[in-house]
Parts: C-alpha cells; sequence; structure tokens
C-alpha cells in the first residue's frame, strides 16, 4: 500500500524504531571495523561497496521521487543532500582517499544526513492531499540515503580515508557556490519550484535559509579541519614532551 492507515510522524515509533536500529548497526559496525579492520585496501574496497550502496540507495529515492511528484523531472536531484549524497557514492567509488571530492560532500552530508535522520521533515508527506505512511517509497527511500550518507561521513573519517585539512577546505565554499547557481539554474531553465532552498527558508516561517544554513556549514567545516589538525599536531608532540620530562 502507498498510503497507510495511520500517517507517519516524525518522532513516531516508526521513526525511533528505525533511530534505534541505525544507532546500533551502525556504532557496532564502526567498533568492529575500528577493532578488526587494519588493512588499507580491506577499507578501500568496503568504501567502495558503501558507495554502491549508497548510489543505488539515491536512485531508489529519485524513482520514488518521480511518482510522488507524478514527473519524470524528479530523476534530477535538487536539494543539497541530493547533490550531496549522489556525488557523495560517486566519490567513494571512484576517487581514492583524501581525494578533493571528500572535502566537499563529507560536510555535506555528515551534518545534513545527520538532521534528516533524526528530523526527517518529509515523514507524513502528502500524496493527493492524504499523510503517507512510513515506508511510504519516497519517505523511507530518503531515510534510507540521508542514513547511509551520514554512516559513511563516519565510516571515512575514522578510517582515515579522508583526513580534515584546512588548507583544502576552500573547495567546500566554492562548491556551495556552485550547487546555488545550479539551482537558480534548475529555476530558471525547467521551472523548478524551490531547488536548493532557494526562495523559501529550510524550516518554513522562521530566518533558517540557504544564506544561514551555508556560512554555518562552511564555518563547522572550517571548525573541525582546524579542532582535526590541532589535535593530530598535539598528538604527535606528545612523546617530545614526556621525553624531556624524563
Amino acid at each position: 500500500m502507498i498510503l497507510s492507515l495511520t500517517a507517519a510522524k516524525i518522532y513516531g515509533w516508526e521513526h525511533l524504531t528505525f533511530i534505534a536500529i541505525f544507532l546500533a548497526a551502525g556504532a557496532g559496525s564502526l567498533v568492529f571495523v575500528k577493532l578488526k579492520v587494519k588493512s588499507e585496501r580491506a577499507v578501500d574496497l568496503t568504501v567502495k561497496i558503501l558507495g554502491g550502496a549508497l548510489l543505488a540507495f539515491i536512485i531508489f529515492n529519485r524513482i520514488a521521487i518521480c511518482f510522488h511528484r507524478e514527473s519524470a523531472w524528479g530523476l534530477i536531484p535538487d536539494s543539497f543532500c541530493g547533490v550531496g549524497s549522489l556525488c557523495l557514492a560517486l566519490s567513494c567509488i571512484f576517487f581514492k582517499r583524501g581525494a578533493w571530492p571528500y572535502h566537499i560532500f563529507v560536510y555535506t552530508m555528515f551534518f545534513g544526513g545527520m538532521i534528516a535522520v533524526f528530523y526527517p521533515d518529509f515523514i507524513g508527506q502528502k500524496f493527493h492531499g492524504e499523510p503517507t505512511g512510513f515506508l511510504y517509497p519516497a519517505t523511507i527511500s530518503g531515510l534510507l540515503h540521508h542514513a547511509l550518507a551520514f554512516y559513511i561521513t563516519v565510516f571515512l573519517t575514522m578510517t582515515g580515508h579522508f583526513k580534515p585539512c584546512v588548507k583544502k577546505t576552500f573547495v567546500l565554499p566554492i562548491a556551495v557556490c556552485v550547487m546555488l547557481v545550479y539551482g537558480q539554474f534548475l529555476i530558471d531553465a525547467f521551472g523548478f519550484e524551490n531547488p536548493m532552498y532557494i526562495g523559501k527558508p529550510l524550516i518554513p516561517n522562521t530566518f533558517i535559509a540557504w544564506y544561514v544554513v551555508e556560512p554555518a556549514l562552511i564555518g563547522a567545516a572550517y571548525g573541525i579541519a582546524y579542532l582535526y589538525e590541532y589535535l593530530i599536531k598535539k598528538k604527535s608532540a606528545a612523546p617530545e614532551s614526556d621525553g624531556e620530562s624524563n
């Protein structure tokens, strides 16, 4: 059934169950990888497999959105998370560890994926005026690709496949500008209503629009990169200071 007897809700029992399973499976697998997987080759292969799974979820989501909107235009990603998940999947499949695209899409989907997992505003979206259930294809596929993208960003960072770097983070604001231009193109060329949240706030009737969220994303990315490099330098300097004190 496309529609359920009871409409799904944010923090309804289905959503809470999804979060619990995701956190348990995600944390358990990350602990296993950290303790048992030491080979870079194994990590690189896992990254490609995760990228393939994410690409499959993205395709599922875009097809589901086509049916939801009743238009083939739904195949075109028109949100930061839609573009971010697709590009993160392709980065995992085709690029080597530490490649430039990771310094864009890891940050984008760490925050975008996390927010969508814990506050998916598309749960209960209406189809022909009727609220939909949790397993409505456009809903569950959206949750799956956001959750997997969020997991992948943590996996990449934890395994060292991606290492935050202040000098390389400059590609993020450039990419954000490109995505905004892309969103405006979708509006002007194809009549899209709200790509990249241009023209409407992310949360209705608030000031939380793209010009607030995107600078916050860039600032957070630089903060994470700086903190990461500071901790690495501090860790590498610790043995020297210990030796001097002894």
